[in-house]
């Protein structure tokens, strides 16, 4: 398996690996720790992660980060009998056996989140085309969600959706209103409007995770309970402090329009915690399809204030469990 981050956690990544090790076979996961601040090799529930690790400034701009992720995928030699690639950025990693391609997201609209410059906008046109080719490479694809699967269908391509679901667990319901955000802090954006929706609806606010914006997010705001980095064991933990979980993401990102399903509120689900997330997305759509949670605008503070008092004390029922039988027939039939 390749991934293109260091796999610190990598919860769908590592979710599909346990799996396969669960069914007899080894696995081992070739990640890319751009930061050094993980083990170069760490063995978890019978997987191996094989983190390789580069030079590494604190402000790397678009065309240095390029560079270094082509450096990872150039220099991977892989021996295996099935090779996941997850994610279209890792196009051009070199293998001649059975590949499947496993679709988390629309990685070619990753580079605008950034800013809509000429040098991002040419990096969202070579991802584009790295993701033709890898599709049109790939023996099978998977995806995380089903508007994905329309996209890869007007590309031309056939694909199975195996989400991001997790088993139901029990935890227990908390009367003090509290708000999380557990995962990558990079839309500080949206962290903002959590923080000052929080704030009018009297929620305390717990954040944890690693990524772009938390910098900019502790100085302005000093006084945000901020758990760091966490492990996928740290997560029940996490998700057992808090009331609602908060999963809301920029309109402008494209993979929102088309189709991103937020692991943040099925993991929520399963533990039997609310959500809000975006109105009128697919997001949305299928939070009110399963009572997972509440929906408000994006960018409206008030709705967003309103939506978290209601979600509150909700009681989430009838969740769906993971989907790990659809991913094995997936390589069942590589294999076979």
């Amino acid at each position: 398996m390749v991934v293109t981050n260091a796999c610190a956690p990598d919860p769908r990544v590592e979710r599909h690996a346990r799996w396969l090790v669960e069914e007899g076979h080894i696995v081992d996961i070739f990640a890319w720790d751009r930061t050094k601040q993980h083990p170069e090799l760490e063995q978890r529930h019978g997987y191996r992660i094989h983190r390789k690790q580069y030079g590494w400034t604190k402000k790397a701009g678009a065309i240095r980060t390029w560079i270094r992720k082509f450096q990872f995928i150039s220099e991977l030699a892989i021996n295996a009998d099935l090779l996941i690639l997850n994610d279209t950025d890792t196009a051009k990693v070199e293998f001649d056996g059975k590949k499947l391609l496993d679709m988390h997201d629309m990685a070619h609209t990753w580079p605008l989140m950034r800013s809509n410059s000429y040098i991002h906008r040419l990096a969202s046109k070579w991802m584009l085309e790295d993701a033709r080719k890898i599709m049109k490479d790939a023996d099978a694809i998977i995806t995380s969600a089903p508007g994905f699967q329309k996209w890869i269908e007007s590309e031309g391509h056939n694909s199975t959706v195996v989400m991001n679901r997790r088993n139901p667990q029990l935890s227990t319901k908390i009367d003090e209103e509290v708000v999380g955000y557990f995962g990558r802090i990079r839309d500080y954006q949206s962290i903002e409007l959590m923080i000052t929706a929080a704030k009018l609806a009297g929620f305390r606010v717990i954040t944890a995770g690693d990524g772009l914006a938390v910098e900019k997010m502790l100085a302005n705001h000093p006084e945000i309970d901020y758990r760091g980095p966490f492990t996928e064991e740290d997560l029940p933990g996490l998700i057992s402090e808090i009331s609602v979980m908060y999963a809301m993401y920029s309109t402008e990102r494209g993979n929102i329009k088309q189709g991103a399903i937020p692991t943040k509120m099925l993991d929520a689900a399963a533990f039997g915690k609310p959500s809000v997330v975006n109105r009128n997305t697919p997001m949305g759509k299928l939070c009110k399809q399963e009572s997972l949670g509440v929906t408000a605008p994006y960018g409206d503070v008030i709705k967003i204030a309103e939506a978290l008092d209601k979600a509150h004390g909700m009681t989430i029922e009838n969740v769906r469990g993971e989907d790990r039988e659809v991913f094995l027939s997936v390589i069942q039939k590589l294999l076979n």
